[in-house]
């Protein structure tokens, strides 16, 4: 069975959406919405760049690209002087920091409640916010 197709305007929304709610309250599930709230931005963006009358929806996407947030960064050609690099965070198990991941993952960590390590998950959080002012500030032309 095939994904869910969502359009642009179902994505700008559920951007709207997602970082609204995930601006409530500080919890991993909280976390979890603005890192979707930031994945339905960024293709949304993604759409109003490459498809003028915004008839592309997520199935014609980069399918390889799913929560791969880098990824879509590349492909909108986001500046690093504008957000930042992508953050890599550790998780910690029994007392120990394991090695850093990718933050396509981090969404799992958030959706498991897998503990991040404190000084990663800020980072992330505050890279989160810059990616979403960019997202912001690129929807109020679409």
């Amino acid at each position: 069975m095939s994904r869910i197709p969502a359009g642009f305007s179902q994505l700008k929304k559920a951007f709207e959406i997602h970082w609204e709610n995930g601006i409530r309250e500080n919890s991993q599930s909280y976390y979890l919405l603005k890192f979707y709230a930031v994945e339905c931005g960024l293709k949304s963006m993604y759409i109003h760049k490459y498809d003028r009358f915004h008839s592309m929806s997520s199935e014609e996407m980069h399918a390889d690209h799913r929560h791969k947030l880098d990824k879509w960064i590349r492909e909108l050609s986001i500046p690093a002087s504008q957000i930042g690099e992508p953050p890599r965070f550790r998780i910690r198990r029994g007392g120990r920091t394991e090695p850093q991941r990718d933050i396509e993952r981090v969404h799992e960590a958030w959706r498991y409640g897998v503990a991040i390590d404190q000084d990663d998950e800020i980072t992330i959080l505050r890279w989160l916010n810059e990616v979403s002012n960019w997202i912001r500030d690129g929807l109020k032309e679409a």
